[in-house]
């Protein structure tokens, strides 16, 4: 639903990140479909920023800075390079500039992902176990940036094992087994 947040949970294995896949169009359903926005999940235009996935560990280009980072990953989406918004969202993030990927800590790799979320404002925030590595001020982003896609009328799915995460964030919980 428009402005929802629904957690996945279970055990290891139990496909939860593959049904986030799935739902970004990364790997097929081996039957069923997916469909978000009316129409299969494969042809969703991701390109487009309707649809954001961040896997866990989230990839970047390890010898870019984060502004390379986030530069790079705009021009990708077919939007224009805008320093300003780049360093905006690595201040709200509170990441250093200049510095390269390969020298960030995996809680950091987690704040650039945020960055990303912040400049996508997607119609649909697809994350895979969020949450890890991150200190309480980055699970504070963390909620803060679901709450900002939430407001502006997007939805979430996010994959968890931290209930109590889960709870915190999101609509309701659908657990797998």
């Amino acid at each position: 639903q428009t402005g929802e947040a629904v957690a996945l949970l279970g055990p290891n294995g139990v496909g939860k990140t593959t049904l986030l896949r799935v739902a970004a169009g990364l790997t097929r359903p081996q039957r069923g479909e997916v469909r978000l926005f009316g129409k299969p999940a494969a042809r969703i235009e991701a390109e487009r920023g309707e649809l954001l996935f961040l896997a866990n560990p989230p990839a970047f280009y390890r010898h870019l800075t984060g502004e390379e980072n986030l530069t790079s990953w705009l021009l990708l989406l077919g939007r224009p390079a805008d320093p300003e918004a780049v360093a905006e969202a690595l201040a709200e993030v509170g990441l250093p500039r200049g510095r390269p990927v390969l020298a960030y800590s995996s809680g950091m790799k987690k704040r650039l992902a945020l960055a990303r979320v912040l400049l996508a404002r997607p119609r649909l925030l697809l994350l895979d176990e969020p949450e890890t590595a991150l200190d309480e001020e980055g699970r504070t982003l963390l909620a803060r940036a679901i709450a900002e896609v939430r407001g502006s009328g997007g939805g979430v799915l996010l994959a968890t094992h931290d209930r109590a995460f889960a709870e915190g964030v999101a609509d309701r919980e659908v657990v797998l087994s």
